[in-house]
């Protein structure tokens, strides 16, 4: 099992300093990566709390669902627009994982990063699905050909979040982004 948070650490949110783009990334890298993700209450919206002075903080009931909640976050119109875009990006990229192969039992290949560009690969005998994050503080280029041990024998990508089909060339990613993609021959 992987995780970003759990009862006993500050929340991932917090850690980021609330930062979305970034917490989105690390969500990417949790629901893309080997093992089984588990994502604590309250993580797949902008739940924030920390540790100190205590424990209680990480702990607090999720605002909803009880009589006399003045929000319900269980619902998409007791969401701020912050929540539902964290969100509406864990369910999209849950939900694909639960049908893909290569991110639930493929292997994965992982390149060095260069520059604040970190790349990976879920892959199977089915489906390849590459994972690019950029750290870095600006917008990078990348090129596929880098990657040609996994790359070779594809010609297109399918952004998984936006469901547009792009040709397999050097593309852009902003700065903090994380992008999923799966490879089409």
């Amino acid at each position: 099992v992987i995780f970003l948070d759990n009862h006993d650490m500050a929340r991932f949110f917090s850690v980021v300093n609330e930062d979305v783009t970034k917490y989105k990334s690390a969500l990417t890298w949790l629901l893309t990566c080997r093992g089984i993700p588990q994502i604590y209450y309250g993580d797949e919206l902008a739940t924030t709390g920390t540790t100190k002075p205590n424990d209680g903080y990480v702990r607090l009931d999720f605002p909803g669902g009880w009589k006399g909640d003045k929000v319900n976050k269980f619902l998409s119109d007791g969401r701020t627009p912050k929540d539902d875009s964290i969100y509406q990006h864990i369910a999209k990229l849950a939900n694909y994982r639960k049908t893909s192969s290569a991110l639930t039992t493929g292997k994965f290949m992982q390149y060095v990063p260069d520059d604040g560009l970190y790349v990976y690969f879920r892959y199977d005998d089915k489906q390849t699905v590459m994972i690019v994050m950029n750290t870095a503080k600006k917008e990078k280029k990348i090129s596929p050909e880098k990657f040609s041990e996994r790359t070779n024998g594809f010609s297109k990508m399918k952004n998984i979040f936006t469901g547009k089909i792009s040709p397999l060339k050097e593309f852009s990613m902003d700065a903090k982004e994380s992008g999923v993609y799966e490879l089409i021959k």
